[in-house]
């Protein structure tokens, strides 16, 4: 009986060492058949050789190289960015419209009263639109002058300014942090935000949020006698220094430096001016050769920029037409009394409340202190009174 056992025994281990012979077998046949493949050909090479390695890479094959011939060139002045491919610039520059705003119709031509205002300034522009911004047609209907908030970029009144461009449609919203020293960037959108949705208009007036506005002597008086000048390559506005709010430093072009003792760079006063299609279209692509702005302020866009772009100037301060306005804190109301056909009136949201400065204006020197949105209801109604609006 033992002898039957131990037999057993040595059969199953003679059948485990076959086995196994074979398993070695198999496995030396399959290692072999993938020496001699074209894969593992490939692989060994890749494996052995670093410069077939970088040569096989796609990501190395898209990589620019510089021939050894090349050398570094100079930064170019503006006489030769004209001849180099444009820098996008512009690009930079996005915009967000009221889903529901149509400027596609032909009729009535729109006439655009672009306010730069602050994403915050929100009871400001309600006052507007209550007050002189209501939209307004004219010549048996075919143009409409029309307001439009530019503001920029405030991530704590997102909420609210799409609520208003959906309840509105007058706020234009521009990819720019919404702060004083990007005001020179925000009045060079306003030209590309033209070029880009109504550039067959031909002119777009400019102002800002703290401005109180007698729109009907803008629309039936001063307009009227500015109509020669719309059609033509220039700005027109206040440009004598006197008129001025500075709100920054000088700009420059690229290796173009134009310093403060420039006395013959004048530029618009930032409240209220009229830009034409020529105009805009001649600074615009000036602003193609341009690879940087520095020190943004007031002086770019009406004066250096204008310059540069060959765009003459209406100069209302010196004009045979004597068109005026005051700068006044908190006293629109008594401006417009004393002198029903002022243009406008405005104190500066610029200054904050302990601030108080002297302006020299066409009619007096005056001390500007903030004003309430209080305001505009006041000179609204005096102009009501005067039956000055129609």
């Amino acid at each position: 009986m033992f002898e039957r056992y131990s037999s057993r025994r040595r059969r199953h281990r003679l059948k485990i060492f076959l086995l196994s012979i074979a398993a070695g077998c198999i496995f030396l046949l399959i290692l072999s058949h993938y020496q001699n493949s074209p894969l593992s050909t490939e692989s060994s090479s890749l494996i052995g050789s670093n410069e077939q390695l970088v040569v096989r890479r796609p990501l190395e094959k898209s990589r620019p190289r510089l021939r050894p011939e090349s050398k570094l060139q100079p930064l170019p002045t503006i006489a030769h960015l004209s001849d180099k491919k444009s820098t996008d610039f512009l690009s930079t520059f996005t915009f967000t419209n009221s889903p529901f705003l149509n400027l596609s119709s032909e009729l009535p031509v729109i006439i655009p009263i672009i306010i730069l205002s602050k994403a915050s300034d929100i009871e400001v522009r309600d006052a507007i639109r209550r007050t002189w911004g209501f939209d307004r047609l004219h010549r048996n209907a075919t143009i409409q002058y029309k307001i439009f908030f530019l503001v920029g970029i405030d991530d704590l009144f997102v909420k609210r300014i799409h609520t208003e461009q959906i309840l509105f449609d007058d706020v234009i919203q521009v990819s720019l942090p919404d702060c004083d020293s990007y005001f020179a960037y925000k009045e060079l959108s306003a030209m590309l935000w033209m070029k880009t949705y109504l550039p067959h208009t031909p002119y777009y007036i400019k102002t800002e949020d703290d401005v109180i506005m007698n729109i009907n002597a803008i629309i039936k008086q001063f307009l009227p006698s500015m109509e020669s000048y719309l059609t033509k390559n220039l700005i027109i506005g206040w440009f004598d220094r006197e008129h001025n709010i500075d709100r920054g430093t000088y700009q420059r072009f690229i290796n173009a430096v134009i310093p403060p003792s420039s006395a013959d760079l004048s530029y618009a006063m930032s409240s209220f001016y009229i830009v034409t299609s020529q105009a805009w279209n001649s600074m615009l692509n000036t602003m193609k050769n341009v690879e940087n702005i520095q020190q943004p302020g007031d002086p770019f866009v009406t004066g250096i920029l204008r310059k540069a772009s060959h765009v003459e100037v209406k100069n209302l301060a010196t004009s045979t037409e004597y068109f005026r306005y005051e700068v006044r804190s908190g006293a629109c109301k008594d401006a417009f009394l004393r002198d029903p056909s002022l243009l406008f009136c405005t104190s500066p949201l610029l200054l904050s409340p302990s601030q108080s400065i002297s302006l020299t204006t066409t009619l007096t020197k005056v001390d500007v202190t903030p004003r309430s949105v209080t305001e505009y209801f006041d000179v609204w109604n005096t102009l009501l009174s005067q039956n000055t609006i129609r």
